[in-house]
């Protein structure tokens, strides 16, 4: 710090001592209110997944969001008008499920008129609370509207329009993504 000869501090220094009492004065809010937060963290795991970039990102996104219970996150990747009507029902469908592990078959775009759709094939391995393991192969339709044609908000990202699986018998290694429809 400058000191001038009139006991005056020069305004360089001036400045930073004045950033030191505001910082001194608003840190402890900072401190208190950080303290009253009422989402619950896990300093352990900070990973989160989300991601509608492709189809196969979007199923994964989703899955990743029913392993760790995050339910409202994996009810959002449902396009408009095509989640189950009743979310306690549909979660509580999940409520025995740790994991998800997901392997997909081949997709291709199906755009016309606005709109894109993917047939997705997929087989699924879900590792149950009790530890035992059911595998589950089929569809997943996902749709999104062309992002040039959305021109107003809010803006609609890829969703799942519909899922068709079904619990199968044989091991989840064994086990081919799909049918689909048309296969």
């Amino acid at each position: 710090m400058t000191v001038r000869s009139n006991g005056i501090q020069s305004g360089v220094s001036n400045r930073n001592s004045r950033f030191v009492r505001f910082a001194q004065r608003i840190f402890p809010v900072f401190i208190v209110a950080a303290s009253l937060s009422s989402v619950p963290t896990h300093a352990s795991d900070w990973t989160f997944q989300d991601d509608r970039s492709s189809p196969q990102k979007l199923i994964e996104s989703y899955y990743y969001a029913i392993s760790n219970r995050l339910y409202v996150q994996a009810y959002s990747y449902f396009s408009e008008g095509s989640a189950p009507k009743d979310f306690q029902t549909w979660s509580k469908g999940f409520s025995e499920t740790q994991s998800v592990t997901v392997k997909f078959g081949s997709t291709a775009p199906d755009p016309g008129a606005g709109q894109i759709f993917w047939v997705l094939p997929v087989a699924l391995s879900a590792v149950q609370s009790d530890g035992g393991v059911k595998v589950f192969a089929g569809c997943f339709t996902i749709h999104m509207i062309s992002p040039g044609m959305q021109s107003a908000p809010p803006y609609r990202p890829m969703g799942i329009n519909k899922a068709s699986l079904k619990e199968v018998t044989s091991s989840f290694k064994t086990t081919k993504p799909g049918p689909c429809a048309g296969d």
